[in-house]
């Protein structure tokens, strides 16, 4: 899977949205025809999880049951076929694209 990051530099002290739909229109305006297909939102602990959409257990978090979680962009690339991570740290999101 590719991997960009996009850096937000500003010289004021203004800062750029970190509200994940405004993240999702920056990706898909930038990478069209691709769309999301997953993300995880960092601070927020948040992500979107194709197992927990079949209502079971989600294998990205640590479980005591099981020695590793498994790696969300690998997840990504075989559910749901994403083959482009777009990373913004100042927001410490990461959004999966197909």
């Amino acid at each position: 899977m590719d991997k960009v990051t996009i850096v937000i530099e500003t010289e004021d002290g203004t800062r750029a949205s970190e509200i994940l739909a405004d993240l999702r229109n920056v990706v898909e305006a930038l990478y069209f025809p691709m769309k999301m297909v997953g993300f995880w939102d960092y601070r927020a602990d948040m992500h979107l999880c194709p197992q927990e959409e079949r209502r079971e257990t989600c294998p990205h978090r640590t479980n005591p049951k099981r020695l590793k979680p498994i790696d969300y962009a690998y997840s990504m690339a075989r559910e749901r076929q994403a083959n482009l991570e777009v990373v913004f740290p100042h927001s410490d999101v990461a959004l999966f694209l197909r």
